[in-house]
């Protein structure tokens, strides 16, 4: 599940030598991580029956410390969404949607500090085929809500929003929304994007949003990733190409 699956062992370890030698700025990997853990915990609203965790989180660094990661943010925020997916589990926390972390430059932090907000988003650009959840009843959130400080949300301004479209396998018909965030794509249940598709790796391929569109990387899987019929490790996609895994056939496209 990634180098943070393990991050009460060895993770300390490993950013000690290789990953804390590509990271310039203060802020390390198992700081963001921490601080994560802390949101979960500290934003998780208590219903009748379960304990819900928010899935969307807003991670603010100095502009020394952004730029000292900003060339890793994709694989750095997918590699920290499986973490806080597996946290949610241990925790047995529910997740209304798969985990979001998004890495945003505030002008206001020194380098080496960090501010995390949490929030409990909706399910769109999770899967096309999934209904809204029932609204959890919470108890009288208002009376333990925590109410802190936060950075502001700095305003990003809207772009093309990109479509994965399956046209061939047991999901043919339906769409995907790419809202900007890496996205994982397999068999397995936690991920991202789920395809029944007995062809399929668990953990396929992972999505993710660069300057100039989207790329495509193959997660190790037994029958490969093709991209307009040419097996790919990593590229980088255009409106119109299609998109081979297993047997599952989709189309990349601009909405």
């Amino acid at each position: 599940m990634g180098f943070f699956s393990g991050i009460e062992g060895g993770l300390e370890k490993y950013i000690e030598g290789f990953f804390r030698d590509k990271f310039k700025g203060r802020v390390q990997p198992l700081d963001i991580a921490k601080r994560l853990t802390r949101e979960m915990r500290d934003r998780k609203r208590v219903s009748v029956n379960l304990v819900y965790a928010p899935n969307e989180y807003e991670v603010f660094l100095s502009p020394d410390d952004w730029e000292s990661i900003s060339y890793l943010a994709g694989s750095l925020s997918a590699e920290l969404q499986d973490y806080l997916r597996q946290k949610a589990e241990e925790k047995d926390f529910t997740l209304v949607a798969p985990p979001r972390v998004g890495f945003f430059r505030d002008e206001n932090l020194k380098p080496g500090q960090i501010k995390v907000n949490g929030k409990f988003g909706g399910q769109s650009g999770v899967t096309a085929d999934q209904e809204d959840p029932e609204d959890p009843e919470f108890e009288d959130t208002l009376n333990y809500r925590p109410v802190r400080d936060t950075a502001p949300v700095p305003v990003i301004n809207p772009g093309p929003r990109y479509v994965l479209e399956v046209r061939e396998g047991p999901l043919a018909g339906k769409s995907f929304r790419l809202d900007g965030y890496p996205v994982i794509i397999g068999r397995r249940d936690s991920c991202d994007i789920v395809l029944p598709d007995g062809s399929v790796s668990r953990r396929h391929a992972r999505l993710e949003p660069h300057k100039e569109g989207w790329v495509i990387t193959d997660l190790g899987s037994s029958n490969g990733t093709f991209v307009n019929g040419v097996r790919i490790r990593s590229t980088s996609l255009s409106p119109g190409d299609t998109v081979k895994l297993g047997a599952t056939l989709c189309a990349f496209k601009v909405d």
